[in-house]
């Protein structure tokens, strides 16, 4: 029963590469997106409460306006991308970790209109020496813990791939043991900053 289970679980994480492989396919040859209205606020509720019934251990808080914040784009691709921040977090942060996801919006100095989604983690931070090659594909900042969460190292890349398809950015920030990752899309509605509550 168990070589037959450990069968089983290789299967199943080569069957999520070659899906993450062909997406990632998709998205580098420009593939259309099934484009609607996108509630960000609701999103993010959602990707955090699935983060937290699988991972109890850690404190999930959010930090999101009490209306909707709207985007065009892909909803299962954005949902995929904060999934993937999230399950980063949880994956290479210890038990016990406080993990806060908030959006804000705002104006850039064009006046365009954005919202950005922010993950911080309060867990050990990153290698600054990894820093620039975090949104590489197969790049992995834990390679033990990786392995053990059967991990390929995609996450981010895809994550990465996909905002910038939907016309925005990511970013990645750590210190003094703090890590933060930022998405930022292009919207029409602006907010302002907001406390923090329990998943």
């Amino acid at each position: 029963e168990y070589s037959l289970g450990r069968i089983e679980a290789e299967a199943q994480r080569m069957t999520a590469l070659v899906a993450d492989l062909l997406l990632l396919a998709r998205l580098d040859e420009g593939q259309d997106h099934q484009t609607t209205e996108v509630d960000l606020t609701d999103l993010v509720v959602d990707a955090v409460n699935d983060a937290a019934v699988s991972a109890p251990t850690h404190h999930w808080l959010t930090a999101v306006p009490d209306h909707p914040v709207l985007v065009r784009g892909d909803r299962a691709q954005l949902h995929q991308t904060l999934a993937n921040l999230l399950s980063n977090a949880r994956v290479h942060t210890p038990e016990g970790t406080t993990v806060t996801t908030a959006v804000a919006t705002g104006r850039a100095d064009d006046g365009t209109a954005y919202v950005e989604v922010t993950v911080r983690d309060d867990g050990p931070g990153i290698d600054a020496d990894l820093l620039p090659h975090l949104f590489e594909r197969f790049v992995r900042a834990d390679k033990s813990r990786s392995r053990q969460a059967g991990s390929f190292g995609l996450g981010l890349s895809i994550a990465a791939s996909i905002v910038e398809s939907h016309g925005g950015t990511i970013a990645v920030r750590t210190d003094s043991g703090t890590t933060a990752f930022s998405v930022r899309l292009p919207t029409v509605t602006a907010g302002a900053a907001f406390a923090p509550t329990s998943a």
